[in-house]
């Protein structure tokens, strides 16, 4: 029996929703399956962790938002998921090649608003082992809502030459939603 506080009802808030609730999961589940660790960075509430967690893929998940992080912690009993606080603008403390996988779920264009998308990217690049993947989860730049403001979300070729600045691969997103995007970039082996 899991104890009172696991059946709470997940935290929310402004910017709290999890793509994980409305896009098709399986391609993205898929592409960091049986990584040796995947780093979900800007976790939020822990949806994506605690499903690649419940699979059997070991996680790091990385937000700065205590609420979410109480609530993952919650439900992570007995699963291969640590929760860490830190802000993704400061240097993670993690070897080189640590991660198998990276997962940015609609982070990286509030890492442009604010000018840190190039370090994160750089420092992704530093913690993938080669060969690793990083999923990136973006809104399309097609009319909301749902999602950000139009003026903040990200083209493809936008993502894609951020991606390639910091040593990263990949080709054209596929859809996952009707206005939501995967990006599976790779780590060159």
């Amino acid at each position: 029996m899991q104890p009172p506080e696991a059946s709470l009802a997940p935290p929310s808030g402004p910017g709290k929703h999890s793509s994980y609730e409305f896009v098709d999961r399986a391609p993205v589940l898929a592409a960091l399956a049986g990584a040796r660790c995947v780093l979900d960075l800007g976790c939020g509430r822990g949806d994506w962790s605690l499903a690649l967690a419940r699979a059997g893929t070991p996680v790091l998940a990385v937000d700065r938002w205590r609420q979410g992080l109480r609530w993952l912690r919650q439900q992570a009993g007995g699963l291969p998921l640590r929760v860490c606080e830190a802000d993704l603008g400061a240097p993670l403390p993690l070897p080189d090649g640590a991660a198998g996988g990276v997962l940015l779920s609609l982070v990286l264009h509030h890492l442009v608003a604010s000018g840190k998308a190039q370090d994160l990217l750089a420092q992704i690049a530093r913690l993938l082992a080669p060969g690793g993947v990083l999923a990136i989860i973006e809104f399309l730049p097609v009319p909301p809502p749902p999602g950000p403001p139009l003026a903040v979300r990200l083209t493809p070729p936008q993502v894609l030459g951020l991606a390639s600045e910091a040593g990263l691969t990949g080709a054209l997103p596929r859809s996952i939603a009707a206005h939501v995007a995967l990006y599976l970039l790779r780590k060159p082996a």
